[in-house]
């Protein structure tokens, strides 16, 4: 009988963004513990967890906000550390913030195109 398992379709082929080990610490407090992600063009991610599980440490990480205690972070293969969101931004990587930081009279779209540098 042949193996139903397909072969890995991305053989030889690079995430657009990765973490490799990301961690946060603040002082004691471990706020993200190793975590490895890879995210492919044309995907599209859900990151889902409790009050206090680390969501917007790790996404402030991946937008440049804070910078990661240990691990490294991936753009196309290639080891990117950024100064900051601008930098993000240039890569193509945004962030649309939790719903307070909203304008309540604009669309989605709109709020989207917001952090967005205008190009």
């Amino acid at each position: 009988m042949l193996d139903p398992t397909p072969s890995n379709p991305r053989a030889g082929q690079t995430p657009l963004l990765q973490t490799i080990g990301l961690t946060k610490r603040y002082g004691s407090f471990l706020a993200n513990d190793s975590i490895d992600i890879e995210i492919w063009p044309q995907e599209i991610h859900a990151l889902l967890g409790e009050n206090g599980a680390g969501k917007s440490t790790l996404v402030k990480t991946i937008y440049g906000l804070i910078q990661p205690s240990e691990g490294e972070m991936r753009w196309e293969g290639h080891k990117m550390v950024l100064s900051g969101p601008s930098e993000a931004r240039g890569r193509g990587i945004g962030m649309v913030f939790q719903h307070f930081s909203f304008f309540d009279n604009l669309t989605v779209a709109e709020n989207v195109a917001l952090g967005l540098d205008g190009k």
